[in-house]
């Protein structure tokens, strides 16, 4: 955590006056932070309980709920007639008491990782009205870093799921970022640059993110896997889908966040055109150079901005709330960045240029690191300010920063790194630790709360924690929540799937808050890494051992293929008899790499080749169930990209770009990223990451005399090639998730470790 220095707290009327914030400008009234909150929109309600659920919405009898004392957002279930009544204070609201009432009346699920919806001929009812309401006008959702770990190659039908899974767990703010991209090519060509320069200038999909955040561009002397030029055909597409993303967000009541305009510009391209105007390089970011910055205290800053959300408004509108961060992941450089500007000079200025372009807007800044800095806060309106502290399950850096110094604040969680697939969650700090944060006398101006997984659709227990946990006002027991998750899960309370996930919540959902010091995310599959004996992590900022026991995970795979054989059919069941199928694997694959480990060290010729050959076989498994469900195969992946793609020299950039997020990231970023976005999925297992494993465990046993085990300078070169390679992935299974987990089951039952 880098330190930061806190404002010194005075007596008297200054304390007072430093009591509600920083010391920053004149401030609009105190506490508004947020835009009135739209009446409930019926229509948008009906159709979305017809889309999700498949019922005749005229079965559900809808009505408007007023907040209570101390409340931002209600709602209650109960019954009307012979209608379960719904009633709501807005849209998101009263999807959420659809949702409360699937679970907790219907017994039902809805999950990115399957669906059970088994409904009895009359709809049930509670026996009491169940009313449920928050404090918290702040519910938001999505890392940056979503749009290119999880979503860069989505159509309609993914977000239109995914939109209503957002407003049944309760978000009314979401990162809008898709086809976003168009607003740099309309507004930097008003400056000087042809139209090749920048598209030449923004980066392919996947990458996208870290172009918003001032952290890489699609410049690239060489072709490459991120770079540009975009096809103006592909902006428009892409501009095309944003704007039914943002119109539907509007529809559900769900306020689009829109990405801010913080300075970052075409590099010494458009710094060339401007020779009088202070726009200095940046330094790099994992060995990609940054984009130059706009000075955003010169005076050419606001023109720029206001054509820039001129430019945003024509293609999607206005919106309350903007997110982008001033010299994000620079650390202690900070210095270099700036190159003479004023800090805070620099943050009033985004927060003018915003003022102009939406009055009253909230400038949504990413606690992370050391972001956002005392100089920033002290200097803005802080009551137009929302901190979202990203990782505060993990890392706390609210707590070191006095609450952010009185602004107001979101408390976050992170939970996925690189869109990782290893089985692993923190329920504790959501479940038990974030219901008391909210009644401590340090929280200061807590204001509501940031779901920002890095990637997501994985773990489906996490976002189904999330999205209740704005809601409840007391901690849940997870033993018992757990068991009622499996339940609902399944639609039945089956004692074996209630075991094997008890399991689960004692050994992969069981993580604690280490301020980061064991890594981040799951201990991930040593198939995935780049071979070494010495393996410890597989991407760089990994754990590097077990956060459980593995003995103790094992028993989850026979109790969940234990369960009643009506089970087996369901969604839910057959992407999670992979899921765990796959973990224990994985974690046989460790112990098999410690197997291997200590034959070579005690140059045991025949134990080495033993084990190396169980090390392999144990991929070839995992190949086998991964095969057996589409969201755990590299097909659906690269066919999402591929479809984007107008022409045929575009169809390939975009699969290179596909290919490239999830192996090396890029060249540049190779030694620092590769593997941060690692798969475990059908053909990227058995295509690129066993090939290598293979070469190494080949080689390996003529190096036993000399204990020095192969190195290779190549793997870049090799991964590079894979990624441009276009051979067809299979998009659809080739065998039943039970049959294939229970053969390797009953395979493992015969080679015990």
């Amino acid at each position: 955590m880098t330190s930061v220095t806190r404002r010194t707290f005075v007596g008297g009327a200054m304390a007072a006056a430093l009591a509600a914030g920083p010391v920053g400008r004149a401030a609009a009234a105190p506490g508004a932070v947020t835009a009135a909150t739209a009446p409930p929109n019926l229509a948008a309600v009906r159709a979305a309980i017809q889309r999700r659920t498949g019922l005749d919405p005229s079965r559900f009898a809808l009505s408007t709920l007023a907040p209570g004392a101390g409340e931002v957002d209600a709602f209650q279930i109960g019954r009307s007639g012979d209608q379960v009544g719904i009633a709501g204070s807005s849209t998101v609201a009263m999807l959420s008491g659809v949702n409360w009432w699937l679970k907790y009346v219907a017994h039902g699920h809805i999950s990115p990782n399957g669906d059970q919806l088994q409904f009895p001929a009359t709809l049930p009812t509670p026996a009491t009205p169940i009313r449920m309401s928050t404090e918290l006008a702040e519910r938001y959702a999505y890392n940056f870093t979503f749009f290119g770990y999880t979503s860069p190659y989505w159509q309609w039908p993914e977000w239109e799921r995914e939109l209503d899974f957002l407003a049944l767990n309760g978000t009314n703010r979401a990162l809008a970022l898709i086809g976003q991209e168009i607003v740099w090519y309309d507004t930097f060509r008003d400056f000087g640059m042809t139209e090749l320069e920048v598209r030449q200038w923004i980066s392919m999909p996947a990458h996208q993110p870290w172009q918003w955040y001032g952290e890489t561009t699609g410049y690239d002397l060489d072709a490459s896997g991120y770079s540009g030029p975009v096809s103006i055909e592909f902006l428009h597409k892409r501009r095309d889908l944003g704007q039914q993303i943002v119109a539907r967000m509007r529809e559900l009541g769900i306020t689009p966040v829109f990405p801010a305009f913080v300075g970052h510009v075409p590099d010494a391209t458009f710094a060339s055109l401007h020779p009088d105007t202070h726009i200095p390089a940046q330094k790099d970011y994992a060995g990609h150079p940054r984009p130059y910055w706009l000075d955003t205290t010169e005076a050419l800053y606001p023109e720029v901005a206001r054509r820039f959300y001129q430019d945003q408004a024509t293609h999607f509108g206005t919106t309350t709330h903007y997110s982008n961060d001033l010299f994000h992941e620079v650390g202690d450089d900070l210095p270099d960045y700036l190159d003479g500007a004023n800090l805070g000079d620099a943050a009033v200025a985004v927060q003018d240029a915003l003022d102009e372009a939406s009055p009253g807007a909230i400038w949504l800044i990413q606690g992370w690191q050391s972001n956002p800095r005392l100089e920033i806060l002290n200097a803005v309106d802080e009551n137009r300010v929302v901190v979202l502290d990203l990782d505060s399950d993990d890392d706390r850096k609210w707590e070191d920063t006095e609450a952010y110094w009185g602004v107001p604040w979101c408390w976050g969680s992170i939970q996925n790194f690189g869109g990782r697939l290893g089985m692993f969650g923190n329920l504790g700090e959501p479940g038990q630790t974030f219901p008391r944060v909210r009644t401590r006398s340090d929280r200061r101006r807590l204001v509501g709360c940031a779901w920002v997984q890095e990637g997501l659709h994985q773990n489906p227990i996490v976002p189904d924690l999330l999205g209740e946990m704005m809601w409840r006002r007391s901690a849940v027991d997870l033993s018992t929540w757990v068991r009622d998750f499996a339940v609902r899960r399944y639609g039945s309370a089956d004692p074996k799937a209630i075991e094997a996930w008890d399991i689960l919540r004692r050994t992969a959902y069981s993580y604690v808050s280490t301020n980061h010091t064991t890594g981040e995310g799951p201990f991930e599959s040593a198939f995935q890494a780049m071979p070494d004996l010495d393996l410890r992590s597989v991407s760089m900022f990994g754990p590097d051992e077990f956060r459980y026991v593995p003995e103790e995970f094992a028993p989850a795979l026979p109790a969940l293929l234990a369960v009643a054989p009506a089970l087996r059919s369901t969604a839910t069941y057959k992407y999670d008899i992979v899921d765990v199928t796959r973990q224990v694997l994985a974690n046989r694959g460790r112990l098999l790499l410690g197997k291997i480990r200590a034959a070579y060290e005690a140059k045991n010729r025949t134990d080495l080749a033993r084990q190396s050959r169980r090390f392999l076989t144990t991929i070839d498994q995992t190949e086998r169930i991964l095969g057996t469900h589409p969201q755990w195969m590299l097909g659906p992946w690269l066919e999402q990209a591929k479809a984007w793609g107008t022409t045929a020299e575009e169809t390939e950039l975009l699969e290179w770009n596909a290919r490239s997020m999830i192996t090396i990231w890029t060249e540049e970023a190779f030694d620092t990223l590769r593997e941060y976005a690692n798969r475990e999925w059908h053909g990227l297992l058995s295509g690129y990451y066993k090939p290598r494993w293979e070469r190494f465990l080949t080689d390996l046993p003529a190096t036993m005399a000399s204990g020095n085990q192969p190195e290779y300078d190549d793997w870049l070169e090799r991964g590079d090639a894979w990624s441009q390679q276009t051979e067809p992935h299979r998009t659809t299974p080739a065998a039943d998730p039970y049959t294939v987990a229970a053969q390797i089951a009953d395979e493992l039952a015969t080679d015990p470790l």
